[in-house]
């Protein structure tokens, strides 16, 4: 719906951008995106800082939904950032070859299952635990001081059970 007679979009407008937490947010690139929608570039930058605090150093992704002249600003973590963030490392320089060494627990990537379960398009628990096994995997990390990938092969020969749980049964377990 566009702007005639005056009237605003009350239709919801998501714009995606993937940006370091913590670092300053370059207010001359998100002119172009958020100008022509009403939103001034240098109040969006302060948002996103103030939401992204918990991931600093780390990069995420972040949805900006537009209504009208309002804006919010969500994290949309992914689950690398997630496991990243899990492996408590201190900051090291920004090069993409950068291998992270750390160790999680199983608990650690199940609680990070449980997090990523509605983006996954696994049908049951135990292979949203597995695809996160598979992030472990390419982020570099061990999980109980093992290779992921034989962590995997555990659950798929039954040696390691990861009982099923429903969405529903982990959101009375947050309320």
């Amino acid at each position: 719906m566009s702007k005639k007679g005056g009237q605003q979009n009350l239709e919801p407008e998501y714009l995606y951008l993937r940006v370091r937490a913590g670092d300053s947010i370059n207010t001359n690139a998100l002119a172009p995106k958020l100008g022509p929608k009403g939103i001034p570039p240098r109040k969006a930058a302060e948002q996103i800082q103030k939401v992204c605090k918990d991931f600093s150093g780390l990069k995420v992704t972040i949805r900006v939904t537009i209504i009208g002249r309002e804006f919010t600003v969500d994290v949309m973590p992914t689950a690398s950032t997630l496991i990243i963030k899990a492996l408590n490392e201190p900051p090291h320089e920004k090069s993409a070859d950068f291998k992270h060494t750390g160790n999680l627990s199983l608990e650690q990537v199940k609680e990070i299952a449980r997090q990523m379960r509605h983006k996954s398009l696994a049908n049951e628990f135990e292979g949203v635990v597995k695809e996160m096994l598979g992030t472990c995997v390419s982020v570099g990390c061990t999980v109980e001081k093992k290779s992921p990938k034989e962590i995997q092969q555990k659950i798929k020969n039954g040696e390691i059970i990861i009982p099923d749980e429903e969405p529903e049964e982990q959101e009375e377990k947050e309320n």
